[in-house]
């Protein structure tokens, strides 16, 4: 058995975890045994698994084990069928249609909110004292099951939180105590798992004996993706072997490479638990084996895969710009703007759409202000996060001004579609992914007015733009399904088929 360790199937997933999915995907499809282990709580999982295309069996939850509801069918829940309200005695008075408040005899018990994207179907409830103070809080999983009870602290912080088994009985506990005049979690307290009480002072080493369980039920290769998670992998016992797989750029500073690595990488590149580091391609690994002197050499193996289109695309109207992936600082949105606005001053049928989360409120603000004051909102469409990304399809270009990327599975997806690129030269991913003159224009001066530059003069020329996106699938093809398998096969496959894959 192959084992990922992720955090989360988030609403909102990042490049990691679409990595993670595309992974699980291949190696089950080739025969390869593979299950996602996930450590976060969370009652949408279900949903959530549904909405990204994955398969249910093959992905475990650490709550969802402990919970004993592995694998629990869904059964809906109309709030106002509950036997825990008796409806003879409380009264529900609907609000709008995605909450009601719980009354007797006049006077507010409770707040009710609807389970998000269902009709009537019970959500959340949460009881209320005479003063109107939070006491107790329960919440429905999407299977339909009492799945947590929150309590409170006078001043409304957290005090305890309850997970349920489906039959309603405790399986964790987690206590929430002032510590350093912050109220957090201090106590985790796993309850008659066959038959004995354990007790864990964090989330991570609860995470770490649920490694340990799954791993002594039936052994295999553990991969970490997220550097979160590391010392929980590699704390597992007697797995065959241990992987990091480090999607991005470990160096504090490109430039000057000699100064180290970010802290958070530590784990992954140092602890010799660790049997081999991965990495997404061999200019890095070779990078970091240089320069930080490593005891095991790193290695590389594909990122992701990708099918491709039939035939690149051709120069025609409208003429769209894209940007796929996460709304960033890091992603430099606003250079892509300032970009924009340069090349519409040139051509007034261009239109530019991008499509992500933004990382925070606080920058989402500051790229719409930026739209308005570029004078350029008539023309850039911002499209709602989804797991499938149709803008592909439609995009003439994909613009990028990121400057660091581990490989780029947005940039590969681009040339999967036969759309050119026109970047910043990133390390690692130009001369690896994105060729000059290839498959894509790159800026090394990074400047937006250069990138503007760039990319008009190649929607001028009809021969290069067919030039360059017929490379696009050509580079594309060379990232397929088979070559994915083959660059993972010599850290896996032996191991594998000795533990019965």
């Amino acid at each position: 058995m192959i084992y990922l360790t992720g955090e989360n199937v988030f609403t909102f997933n990042s490049g990691t975890e679409f990595s993670q999915f595309k992974r699980l995907q291949a190696f089950n499809e080739h025969g390869w045994p593979t299950k996602l282990l996930l450590r976060n709580y969370n009652r949408m999982l279900a949903k959530d698994i549904v909405a990204h295309g994955l398969e249910s069996a093959n992905i475990l939850n650490m709550y969802d084990y402990f919970q004993e509801a592995v694998g629990l069918p869904r059964k809906e829940r109309p709030l106002r069928l509950l036997k825990s309200m008796a409806l003879q005695d409380y009264h529900i008075v609907g609000i709008d249609n995605n909450s009601s408040e719980l009354r007797y005899q006049g006077r507010l018990l409770g707040k009710i909110e609807v389970m998000p994207e269902t009709i009537g179907l019970i959500g959340s409830i949460e009881y209320l004292d005479t003063l109107g103070h939070p006491m107790v809080k329960e919440f429905w999983d999407w299977r339909g099951f009492l799945s947590l009870l929150e309590t409170y602290h006078p001043d409304g912080s957290v005090a305890t939180k309850q997970f349920l088994r489906p039959d309603g009985s405790v399986a964790l506990e987690v206590t929430h105590m002032n510590l350093n005049d912050q109220i957090r979690p201090t106590s985790w307290k796993l309850l008659d798992y066959h038959g004995k009480n354990y007790f864990f002072d964090t989330e991570d080493q609860l995470y770490t004996f649920f490694l340990n369980e799954i791993n002594a039920t039936e052994p295999g290769i553990f991969i970490s993706d997220r550097r979160t998670l590391d010392q929980c992998v590699a704390n597992v016992i007697l797995a065959p072997k241990k992987l990091a797989y480090i999607h991005s750029v470990p160096f504090a500073d490109l430039k000057r490479k000699q100064r180290g690595i970010l802290p958070i990488y530590q784990t992954a590149l140092f602890d010799n638990n660790f049997t081999q580091v991965v990495f997404p391609t061999k200019t890095e690994a070779d990078d970091v084996w240089q320069t930080l002197g490593l005891m095991t050499r790193p290695v590389a193996a594909f990122d992701s895969w990708v099918e491709t289109v039939s035939k690149p695309k051709t120069l025609t109207a409208p003429k769209i710009l894209i940007y796929v992936g996460r709304l960033a600082e890091d992603k430099k949105i606003i250079e892509l703007l300032k970009c924009f606005k340069l090349m519409f001053a040139s051509d007034q049928t261009l239109r530019f759409k991008l499509q992500g989360y933004f990382s925070d409120l606080a920058y989402q603000k500051k790229v719409e202000q930026a739209v308005v004051e570029f004078k350029i909102s008539d023309v850039v469409t911002f499209v709602p996060y989804a797991p499938e990304v149709e803008l592909y399809q439609e995009a003439t270009l994909f613009l990028n001004a990121s400057t660091s990327e581990g490989l780029g599975m947005n940039l590969l997806e681009s040339l999967a579609h036969g759309v050119p690129v026109v970047s910043y030269a990133v390390e690692y991913t130009t001369g690896e992914l994105l060729k000059d003159g290839e498959n894509s224009v790159i800026v090394s001066n990074k400047t937006p007015s250069l990138l503007a530059k760039k990319a008009l003069a190649l929607l001028k020329s009809e021969d290069e733009y067919q030039r360059l996106a017929y490379g696009a699938l050509q580079t594309a093809k060379q990232y397929d399904k088979a070559a994915f398998i083959a660059s993972w096969a010599p850290l896996v496959q032996a191991d594998h088929e000795d533990f019965g894959g």
